[in-house]
């Protein structure tokens, strides 16, 4: 019960997400794993069920390796970051500091269907504004919140069958009322006078009103993801409207600069950076 109402409580908020990332992670069911506190430790103990985020390296040239990996959260607890194989906003901001100070640039390998729309315009500025040249490399997805933060790179790049895009957000709910009429459950919440708007997001479904809020909502998560972008790439607003494209279409529609394979990627920011 407590899993399913954490899993519940994570779901109903705004995402920048892809829309088959979202439905993976609707249906995976988080292992009961025990024994770890830091999201290092629960890492390993979720190792052998589900692909982890590896931590940063600096490399012999002086690189910095960062990974954009799975689904981004928030500060969600470091349990559930690693049962979904996820990547915390915070440790990212944490890689960038420590790469801004002692690498020569950033080599950004991404592999994400998006995440949380709270915390990502930070880490997508933080990119953004790095003192020293950030590549962004995708040879899978780099989709919504994922390509919020690669938007900012100095660079893009992405193998012919990555896939890139996906710009929007989205407050996924689930009308729920016909299941709750057949269980004989009848929502009855109490709020203050003044809380009209107060029950907005809670099931069963949604009235007019509650939805043109939840909308306001999102519409206000999306407005900050799409000024971010247009702030650094050249996208037309057609191309923004949710869609993610596949290599060449995403490098045609202006979404990255390059398609190529990981080692040419990282041997142009190496030659950037020598010296």
């Amino acid at each position: 019960m407590m899993t399913n109402n954490i899993f519940l409580n994570g779901i109903c908020r705004p995402w920048n997400i892809h829309a088959g990332t979202f439905l993976a992670l609707s249906l995976r069911v988080l292992a009961d794993a025990k024994g770890a506190d830091s999201l290092s430790g629960w890492r390993e103990k979720f190792s052998q069920f589900v692909p982890q985020r590896q931590s940063m390296a600096i490399d012999p040239n002086g690189i910095a390796h960062i990974s954009i990996h799975g689904t981004l959260f928030n500060k969600e607890a470091p349990y559930f970051v690693a049962g979904y194989g996820g990547t915390d906003y915070e440790e990212v901001l944490q890689d960038i500091a420590v790469a801004s100070k002692e690498a020569k640039g950033i080599f950004l390998t991404v592999d994400s269907g998006g995440g949380h729309a709270c915390g990502n315009d930070k880490v997508a500025k933080a990119i953004s504004q790095c003192p020293k040249p950030v590549f962004a490399y995708t040879d899978g997805m780099c989709c919504s919140a994922a390509y919020a933060i690669a938007s900012g790179a100095s660079y893009i790049c992405a193998s012919a069958d990555a896939t890139v895009g996906s710009i929007g957000t989205i407050l996924p709910l689930m009308d729920v009322s016909g299941l709750w009429q057949a269980l004989g459950v009848k929502p009855d919440y109490i709020t203050n006078k003044e809380g009209t708007l107060k029950t907005a997001g809670y099931p069963p479904s949604q009235n007019d009103d509650e939805r043109a809020a939840l909308q306001a909502e999102t519409q206000s998560y999306f407005e900050l993801f799409k000024s971010h972008v247009l702030a650094h790439r050249n996208i037309e607003k057609e191309d923004m409207r949710g869609q993610a494209f596949v290599g060449a279409e995403a490098f045609r529609r202006g979404l990255v600069d390059d398609i190529c394979d990981k080692n040419s990627a990282y041997d142009k920011l190496r030659i950037l950076t020598r010296g």
